[in-house]
């Protein structure tokens, strides 16, 4: 782990940060959510790649292939689909309440990952991290500087060079091509949205519209990257599933960002738990909205397509650790969905083994008879999904390293470390505490170990995401957009990021 951590560390590169464009207009009032599919159109279509309101994205030096493998003589096309936020135990294909029978029916004909790890629990470098195989530590700090500082190519940049019609489709504000940089090797990246809308949302409807349209309008090869953020806070999900799990509330949690704001972060008061309960059935609303477009993406992909679904981390509402997850190493927030099917993969298929997210691009370029990048740290799943054994002990992950209380935890299928700064390491013992409510007061077996070889190769590239930090100046729209998500608030006179 830690040579290829300095090799990776070895292949970034800085970046001038971008003048600072004029500022944007004032904000326009929120669209309203739209019905189910079939119902009302989804939007116009078309779209172009542009970045929230005040200034395009600064474009990125193309990644470097080192290719491994010759493609297929009849590749297949990829769908990767996204549900940002996304925790599995909530999902009924999971065991969770919340029903998603259209997910239920994917995992029928293809494979479902019942223990599927992120390494970050924050939207844009998770999904650097599921887009090019690649750890955290080496895309540096996305946020602050816009982009990842990783050289090697993104899935799209190598479906790109075999000819390929690459086309992402964008729910959230944290992954525009202005806020992540995640636009390299696209030819569209459509994130066209008023992204000052109240809640920083585009909702379902649109995406797997404009997604749908897209895909059914290319001639030849393509891969589609479609991301969800209904299920991010606030929790709002539209008729019926705003009272599907909890039709008798009367309380005053109604999901919004005022009324999660004052319990969102550890130490603040506790929720009541009438409030607690309301605002899991109204995140449990979300992922059966968003289960019900799933059908749209699916229809216009057709039968003989990769299709993989998954998500960048899930959200906590345990641990004194409420509606947030960039502060978390629970299994909460790292514990996410993956369901993948392909043609002559195994249907109704389930695997045990411990994957993670960096699996996710290896495993698509395979199955669809692409070659890989000989720099990803990802392995190609397609031999645990035949039944032919595998999977990673360990699985490796933390919160970002410039952030106050920086977290690290590593993970096995039976037990889980987590590291904090400045605390004592917690151990829990997932056999018999999958709800990690009982600290062992040490790491377990291997994990100490683990842990100490993680932590560092963080040090050797953690100065480059400090410095980084330094680099980028969010816009006043920006800081405005991150408060409303959560990810900052308000100080004496200034600024400051919550943990």
């Amino acid at each position: 782990m830690l040579p290829l951590l300095l090799t990776l560390a070895a292949c970034t590169q800085d970046a001038a940060p971008p003048e600072p464009p004029p500022a944007a207009g004032p904000a326009a009032s929120r669209p309203g959510r739209q019905p189910p599919p079939g119902s009302a159109p989804h939007g116009p279509p078309g779209g172009h790649q542009q970045g929230p309101p005040g200034g395009p994205a600064v474009a990125a030096p193309p990644g470097e292939l080192s290719l491994v493998g010759e493609p297929a003589d009849a590749p297949k096309n990829i769908l990767v689909i996204s549900w940002d936020t996304t925790r599995a135990d909530r999902l009924s294909v999971y065991g969770g309440r919340a029903e998603t029978p259209n997910l239920a029916a994917l995992a029928a004909s293809g494979v479902r990952f019942d223990q599927a790890i992120t390494h970050f629990p924050e939207t844009a470098l998770s999904h650097w991290t599921m887009l090019t195989g690649v750890e955290p530590p080496a895309h540096g700090d996305v946020p602050g500087t816009g982009g990842s500082q990783y050289r090697g190519p993104t899935l799209a940049e190598i479906a790109g060079a075999h000819g390929y019609a690459t086309g992402a489709f964008v729910g959230g504000v944290t992954l525009t091509a202005q806020a992540a940089g995640l636009h390299r090797g696209f030819d569209r990246y459509d994130d066209d949205y008023d992204w000052y809308s109240s809640d920083l949302k585009r909702p379902a409807s649109e995406v797997a519209g404009r997604a749908a349209d897209w895909m059914k309008g290319q001639p030849g090869s393509w891969f589609a990257f479609v991301h969800f953020f209904d299920a991010h806070a606030p929790y709002q999900p539209p008729a019926p599933w705003d009272t599907r799990y909890d039709p008798d509330y009367t309380g005053p949690m109604d999901g919004s960002e005022g009324a999660l704001r004052p319990y969102r972060d550890e130490g603040r008061r506790p929720v009541p738990p009438a409030d607690l309960a309301h605002a899991l059935a109204l995140y449990d609303g979300e992922l059966s909205w968003l289960d019900s477009w799933l059908p749209t993406l699916l229809d216009a992909a057709g039968p003989d397509t990769v299709v993989v679904l998954t998500a960048d981390h899930g959200e906590s509402f345990e641990h004194d650790y409420y509606f947030n997850h960039r502060g978390s190493m629970w299994d909460s927030t790292l514990h996410v969905p993956l369901i993948i099917r392909a043609p002559g993969a195994p249907a109704g298929a389930t695997v045990g083994a411990q994957v993670a997210l960096t699996d996710v691009a290896p495993t698509a370029l395979a199955l669809a008879g692409l070659p890989t990048d000989s720099k990803m740290q990802g392995r190609s799943l397609v031999p645990l999904m035949r039944g032919e054994g595998g999977g990673r002990e360990v699985v490796y992950a933390s919160t970002d390293p410039v952030m106050p209380d920086f977290q690290l935890a590593a993970r096995s299928l039976t037990a889980k470390a987590i590291w904090r700064s400045g605390a004592s390491t917690l151990g829990y013992d997932l056999t018999t505490d999958a709800a990690e409510a009982a600290d062992l007061g040490r790491a377990g077996p291997g994990l100490e170990a683990a842990l100490g070889v993680w932590c560092e190769g963080l040090d050797a590239v953690g100065p480059l995401q400090r410095e980084a930090l330094e680099r980028r100046h969010p816009l006043p729209q920006e800081i405005e957009q991150l408060i409303l998500l959560g990810y900052m608030e308000r100080g004496e006179g200034a600024w400051r990021c919550i943990d």
